[in-house]
């Protein structure tokens, strides 16, 4: 099953992770995009919680479509339940782990755990930007590294997201074909 996890203020209409719902859903694919509570005023347990739920309830292995802050959450879910029934993770733009932003300041520091990511790691993708306003491409590098997957930097692509241009993005859809998604 892929589950879309957005991140801070949720992914809103014009999104690629809205597209790629709507996309897998044509295709007959089994796919979730849980609302995670108070995307404004995100909280790590309650959104980790959503997350566990939603794994702890699949019958099939689960692959992570996650931008932003939904990296952070799935990051902390790995750091405190492990990665049984999870198969892969996209991690699209996750901010940096110093970042100053009040609102997120549950999920940070994130745990980064080399050993929660093992089981998969390769079939895990960081994809960032060399222009994205809450993280530079040295720290998508240093966060890959850590976590121990592989890393890919789009030039231009600022944030990822909507606004940024990314409404289709068939990458998405490629990606979990390559990892095998449900």
């Amino acid at each position: 099953m892929i589950v879309i996890v957005h991140g801070y203020e949720g992914s809103g209409a014009g999104h690629w992770q809205r597209w790629l719902e709507e996309e897998l859903r044509r295709r007959g694919r089994p796919v979730v995009f849980p609302d995670l509570p108070d995307p404004v005023t995100p909280q790590k347990d309650a959104w980790v919680a959503v997350l566990d739920a939603v794994v702890a309830t699949s019958t099939m292995p689960i692959v992570f479509a996650c931008h932003s802050l939904g990296c952070w959450a799935v990051d902390h879910l790995l750091a405190e339940r492990g990665s049984r029934g999870i198969r892969a993770a996209l991690l699209v733009a996750p901010p940096s782990p110093f970042v100053l932003f009040e609102p997120i300041e549950s999920f940070l520091p994130p745990p980064q755990r080399r050993e929660a990511w093992a089981a998969l790691a390769t079939r895990t993708l960081l994809v960032g930007s060399d222009d994205d306003d809450y993280t530079s491409a040295e720290e998508f590098a240093e966060i890959a590294g850590t976590l121990g997957v592989r890393s890919q930097i789009i030039p231009g692509a600022g944030h990822i997201n909507a606004a940024a241009g990314y409404g289709p993005w068939p990458f998405a859809l490629e990606w979990l074909e390559s990892v095998e998604a449900p």
